[in-house]
């Protein structure tokens, strides 16, 4: 397994405010458990959009 390493990054005060909503409303376990779902999505959602344009270069070549 791939040691994992601790980061530190500042969040605006409003949204740590919206993050603990949701973990109160029990939709995430913790402001953690929120911020790893939302890094992945991001990380597919610019994966999908590298993997575009990728293929779009090969289709001009």
């Amino acid at each position: 397994m791939m040691r994992q390493k601790p980061i530190s990054i500042k969040i605006p005060d409003q949204i740590l405010i919206l993050i603990d909503n949701f973990v109160r409303l029990g939709q995430y376990e913790s402001r953690s458990h929120f911020l790893r779902i939302a890094i992945e999505e991001l990380l597919k959602q610019e994966r999908e959009t590298w993997d575009k344009l990728v293929d779009q270069i090969s289709q001009k070549e």
